[in-house]
């Protein structure tokens, strides 16, 4: 029996409770994934599977024998992908996530740039607000908002992440300029969406925070579109430093100054950018390269 084979059809069956979805993903009749399988219960003498017509899931000790396996799989997977790299030219697949935010301002066009100095590494980017457990993720670089660092990824910063309270000279010149927290209350807002529901806003007074019951004229999970409505002069946003250079050097927003308040979407003014990796993946040519080239160019 080839028994790294079975592990391998032992795992995607218990991830996928499907003989035949192993099988198309390992493109082989679902008859060889079940006696490879059968030989595996044979040699450990115990059943790995209930298995029915509906469905097939792990027994009691299937699910001891999937957590220790696992990672060995995985580790042996990792050592062959770095034997097999023969060329210093990088290649393969390598997995990025990011906000949706920052991966449409920042990061898509930084990656044009790398695609043409290493055009032999896919890119596959995904733009999500979920956060995943790196260890547990298949992303080779994530790109997060955070104050709280995951203990068991390297986190390079990248920036601040600070959020000011913008408007178009437009909307000041129709609404007026609020200069205190009772004044910016009584403004339309326009607000962000996260994957959790509405970020509120809070404001920090004499080192105390509180948090704002603002009237939103606009709701969207789509930063872009909350800047776009904030330039057209719809309401007063805050707005992410790194997403707003632009606007900011042309004048169609202006930051506005509350004489009496910090406000924030977050409590944690020390929060950053960060690319986060994890440190055995940083061994393989195309995680490096994409690592260092993007801490280079995002750096600010």
């Amino acid at each position: 029996m080839d028994k790294l084979r079975a592990l391998r059809y032992f795992l995607k069956v218990a991830q996928t409770e499907n003989f035949t979805g192993a099988a198309k993903a390992f493109g082989v009749p679902a008859s060889s994934i079940s006696r490879r399988i059968q030989d595996l219960e044979k040699e450990l003498g115990v059943e790995l599977f209930f298995r029915s017509t509906r469905v097939v899931r792990l027994t009691a000790l299937g699910t001891l024998y999937y957590d220790h396996v696992q990672a060995a799989v995985k580790a042996i997977d990792h050592g062959d992908e770095i034997v097999s790299q023969k060329s210093k030219v990088p290649t393969g697949t390598l997995r990025i996530t990011a906000m949706p935010g920052y991966g449409k301002v920042r990061l898509l066009p930084v990656l044009e740039k790398f695609r043409a100095l290493y055009p032999q590494i896919i890119l596959d980017v995904e733009l999500t607000d979920q956060v995943a457990d790196m260890a547990q993720s298949q992303a080779d670089i994530a790109i997060r908002a955070s104050a709280n660092l995951p203990e068991r990824s390297v986190a390079r910063r990248l920036s601040g992440n600070r959020f000011i309270l913008m408007a178009s000279p437009d909307y000041l010149q129709r609404q007026g300029t609020p200069s205190s927290l009772r004044e910016l209350l009584g403004h339309p807002a326009l607000i962000y969406r996260g994957p959790n529901g509405i970020l509120l806003w809070q404001a920090q007074i004499d080192h105390i925070w509180q948090e704002l019951q603002m009237s939103p004229t606009f709701i969207s999970n789509d930063g872009s579109a909350l800047l776009e409505a904030a330039v057209a002069g719809q309401g007063v946003a805050l707005l992410p430093e790194w997403g707003i250079a632009k606007e900011l050097e042309d004048k169609s927003l202006v930051e506005i100054a509350l004489k009496d308040a910090t406000v924030s979407v977050t409590r944690a003014l020390d929060s950053g950018i960060f690319l986060l990796y994890n440190r055995p993946k940083y061994s393989v040519n195309r995680v490096k390269v994409a690592v260092e080239f993007l801490v280079t160019h995002l750096t600010v």
